[in-house]
């Protein structure tokens, strides 16, 4: 029974802090990591004069052309290129043009018609957010490529004009030539019934000369994510996709190389992924913030690829290091006269559940709540309510863990009561330990039978906990990446997004709130009764477990410390109540009081005597 227990103990420990202890592992990756300089040559950006600013040629291949006869066209752009960037003939400067609503500020650039950057002015409580999207990305989003030669992405730099503009949308124009148009529309969210972190986009081909054209297939750029922290997980920077039946998510380790689990999935640096497939919505996201393009067009294919920051050394890329893709889609040949149109939206904002759960087609799923997300929705659902009544994310995970602690509490009493009773029990299973010493096999029966006799379980203890390890694992999953946190305080906690330093001693964080919790675990650790069957290396690992949880937890979220300190203090509320009740007497021992009772008393130093016939 003693290796049974020890048994059940471990998985309790394992079962708690197993993906933590993961998630925790990663953390140093990016910054130990060199990624390698030539991998910011996957992408080529071409400056092309106005006069020639797109070939038609280039651009296009005649109707029914194969696909050998589109890749010498390919390689006949990459050639046409390398002469026109020799051209004395000036490149137009770039111009920027800047629409907003009261969520975001959106700059546009004449460069592609695509969009420059995206502020978010809500997110900080009416405050504009410190985070950018795409800025320094490696392209402007939405911009349009192409595959050369080799399969590279080479960027149309092409130089747009602005031809309409209003307070909430702009049109770009690009006369091709040779009869080619490209209008290039985008529109911001203004009033009610839609979501203002959504830009409508829509692409058309328009086509005035007398002939048939068939286009090559465009690529977009989505943007450039970049970590929000320093000490980010890789994980939570990666590209998305969505088939129509699965989502997939690629971190940027993939890309710059990974050392895996002690060695175990280790990596290289890869300079681009490509895969191809058929993908409803493709999606670009650091750990708070995504932008998620989708369209009733489905790409066909995806490239992804890292994003380094330029003139720093190799130890300081890893923690800025961003990603970026780009998603292909293709175009029907457009006849004479006719136009042929891709039309997007184009999220890009806060990883907010509803937000994204409002947009369909599974987009929420990009919040990665993982194989528990059931109860990660269920948990996030439950604040929000919270949250309605009373607007503080810090006390609504307060209210949010009493709730839990409330719903469970006859479980968790039980098992408490339990132990209890299994404490007292110490000094027969000792005997039983002694007389059986050389006789296991006869010992672990007559425990049995001791148990039986007294009601007791021993695994009682250990049950509460792993009924609600899902609960605490979707509630990990939903706060590590719910942006309803960011720059959210709590009592003196700025961030609840973030670990609550509150000082640097010698170039290590103190925060607070992970202190509190070891604390608070290890004093609920020692009012639990010790199971008469639990030998000292298990008793040892149990009074271990909070400086366990205390190291794998102390740079997580304040959110997170904050949920497990609670319940923490709710357990010894709830064991102290217990402790103070009167103890139950155990089954079967008042029988055998009982049966002593009855027998017939002899005086000390007395003997019966019997009186002989005569």
């Amino acid at each position: 029974m003693d290796k049974k227990n020890t048994i059940l103990g471990m998985i309790c420990i394992g079962a708690g802090i197993g993906v933590m202890f993961w998630q925790a592992k990663q953390l140093e990756e990016q910054r130990e990591l060199a990624p390698p300089p030539e991998a910011q040559e996957a992408v080529e950006s071409v400056d092309l004069p106005p006069a020639a600013a797109a070939d038609p040629e280039s651009l296009v291949r005649p109707e029914g052309a194969v696909d050998e006869e589109s890749d010498a066209m390919l390689g006949l752009l990459a050639r046409d290129v390398d002469e026109q960037i020799v051209s004395e003939e000036p490149v137009q400067e770039e111009d920027t043009i800047k629409l907003s609503n009261e969520f975001v500020e959106v700059e546009f650039t004449t460069r592609g018609g695509a969009i420059r950057t995206v502020a978010f002015l809500r997110t900080k409580r009416g405050e504009r957010d410190s985070y950018v999207f795409n800025e320094d990305g490696l392209l402007p989003a939405l911009s349009m490529s192409v595959a050369a030669a080799g399969g590279e992405i080479r960027e149309f730099n092409l130089n747009f004009d602005v031809a309409a503009q209003d307070e909430h949308s702009i049109v770009f124009r690009l006369d091709a030539g040779d009869g080619l148009v490209i209008r290039r529309s985008y529109q911001l969210a203004n009033g009610e019934g839609t979501d203002p972190y959504v830009i409508r986009h829509e692409t058309k081909f328009e086509n005035q000369s007398e002939g048939t054209k068939a286009l090559s297939d465009i690529y977009l750029n989505l943007g450039t994510a970049r970590p929000i922290a320093a000490n980010q997980p890789p994980n939570f920077l990666n590209l998305g996709v969505y088939d129509g039946d699965d989502s997939k998510f690629t971190p940027v380790n993939k890309l710059t190389g990974s050392r895996g689990f002690l060695g175990i999935g280790a990596s290289a640096p890869r300079e681009q992924i490509v895969e191809a497939g058929r993908y409803e919505w493709v999606s670009v996201k650091n750990q708070f913030f995504a932008s998620v393009l989708s369209s009733p067009t489905p790409a066909r294919e995806i490239r992804m690829q890292p994003v380094y920051p330029e003139d720093t050394g190799a130890a300081d890329l890893a923690p800025d290091t961003g990603i970026t893709g780009s998603a292909a889609y293709s175009i029907e040949p457009i006849p004479a006269g006719g136009s042929e149109e891709l039309a997007f939206d184009f999220y890009i904002g806060p990883k907010e559940f509803k937000r994204l759960q409002a947009l369909g087609n599974e987009q929420d799923e990009v919040m990665q709540f993982g194989f528990l997300s059931f109860f990660s929705k269920l948990l996030l659902s439950l604040m929000y309510a919270i949250y309605a009544v009373v607007p503080s994310w810090g006390w609504s995970i307060v209210i949010l863990t009493i709730l839990i602690k409330l719903l469970f509490w006859p479980l968790t009493a039980k098992a408490s009561r339990s132990q209890k009773r299994m404490s007292k029990i110490q000094g027969p299973m000792q005997e039983l330990r002694e007389k059986y010493k050389d006789n296991p096999q006869k010992m672990q029966q007559e425990t049995l039978k001791l148990f039986r006799e007294h009601q007791v379980n021993p695994v009682a203890g250990c049950l509460p906990i792993l009924i609600q390890m899902p609960i605490f694992l979707g509630l990990f999953y939903m706060l590590r990446t719910a942006s309803e946190l960011r720059h959210e305080p709590f009592l003196w906690i700025a961030d609840l997004s973030q670990p609550d330093t509150i000082a640097v001693v010698a170039g290590f964080p103190i925060n607070l709130m992970p202190l509190i919790m070891g604390a608070t675990m290890y004093l609920q650790m020692s009012m639990m009764p010790v199971s008469p069957t639990a030998d000292p290396l298990q008793q040892k690992i149990f009074k271990f477990l909070p400086f366990i949880f205390l190291i794998f937890l102390y740079n997580f979220s304040s959110g997170l410390v904050v949920y497990w300190t609670m319940q923490n203090i709710l357990t010894i509320i709830q064991q102290k109540i217990i402790n103070n009740q009167p103890d139950e007497p155990l089954p079967g021992a008042g029988a055998a009081a009982a049966e002593k009772s009855a027998a017939p008393r002899v005086a000390p130093g007395k003997a019966r005597v019997r009186k002989k016939k005569k």
